[in-house]
């Protein structure tokens, strides 16, 4: 019998640890995700570091004790967030009704029978995994995700059946515009969580986002303005533990007369007041400043 290369053995355990935490029921894996929160944040101060100089950035009035209470709070809910994701592999559309609230529906379905096409954009902030799931098993068009796939096949292969597990259409950003000009044929949504910075190569838009100069990726605006698409906001807010609310905000709609950069700057300033209105729900536990501004202009 022919030995199973290491490659394919890399890929394939990792696939089948998260098929097997998929199907334990969630108080286990909040139970499994403190397991693992306390000793990386506490003891080996995994990451601490760079969450807790990100928050003093943006927080300098906080006190050392209020910086490590909001570090905490985040990191912890960061993690359970992981596990609440894995569990999207196998969670029934039931249960993520009964754990995701979607508070206002009508304005999507408004906007599609006047444009046919809405772009949605999103922070990662909350659940924004279960946020897809929610919206592509009960939004009434089609649901279209861009996504950036992982370096690492025997996760990032699992993560895009999760993804899709509803129906949703997963497309790679890199390569995006020619799938999404077929699928805006039809009437349809168009998913982006677009709050993390764009890769050294990519396109820069430059910001002030929570007090400093940030890059963001100029993309939610692009095809807006190339579908002729409004520009929809979701907000996610965490209710408690493994229970969640999602609202709509129009951001802006065509025809766009504006300069360019507005919708952008519409979009910028939604994730900041989501982010200050709850920092314990944002991912702060990622290098977001570090490109400066002056080595790219």
């Amino acid at each position: 019998m022919p030995e199973t290369s290491p490659d394919i053995r890399s890929t394939r355990w990792p696939a089948m640890l998260l098929r097997l935490l998929a199907r334990l029921p969630l108080p286990v894996l909040y139970l499994i995700a403190d397991t693992i929160f306390v000793p990386a944040f506490y003891l080996l101060h995994f990451q601490r570091k760079l969450v807790e100089n990100n928050l003093r950035s943006v927080f300098p009035e906080y006190s050392p004790a209020a910086i490590r209470r909001l570090a905490a709070s985040s990191y912890r809910n960061t993690v359970h967030m992981l596990f609440e994701s894995i569990k999207g592999g196998a969670i029934t559309a039931a249960e993520l009704a009964r754990r995701v609230e979607i508070e206002n529906p009508e304005l999507i379905n408004t906007l599609l029978q006047e444009h046919r096409t809405v772009i949605t954009v999103a922070a990662h902030h909350g659940n924004w995994e279960w946020m897809q799931l929610a919206c592509s098993s009960r939004l009434t068009v089609p649901l279209a995700a861009l996504y950036k796939s992982l370096n690492h096949p025997g996760i990032d292969i699992p993560l895009q059946k999760s993804r899709s597990r509803f129906g949703s259409l997963l497309i790679e950003a890199k390569s995006a515009l020619p799938e999404l000009a077929k699928f805006a044929r039809q009437p349809g949504v168009i998913a982006l969580v677009a709050d993390q910075g764009p890769r050294p190569d990519e396109e820069k838009y430059w910001a002030s986002f929570l007090g400093r100069d940030t890059a963001f990726y100029p993309g939610p605006e692009k095809l807006a303005r190339l579908l002729k698409a409004p520009l929809v906001f979701v907000h996610m807010q965490r209710l408690k533990r493994g229970y969640y609310r999602i609202r709509f905000e129009l951001l802006t709609e065509p025809p766009y007369l504006q300069d360019h950069g507005a919708l952008m700057d519409s979009y910028i300033k939604a994730v900041e007041k989501q982010v200050l209105k709850a920092p314990q729900d944002w991912v702060w536990m990622y290098k977001r400043w570090k490109y400066q501004r002056s080595m790219y202009e």
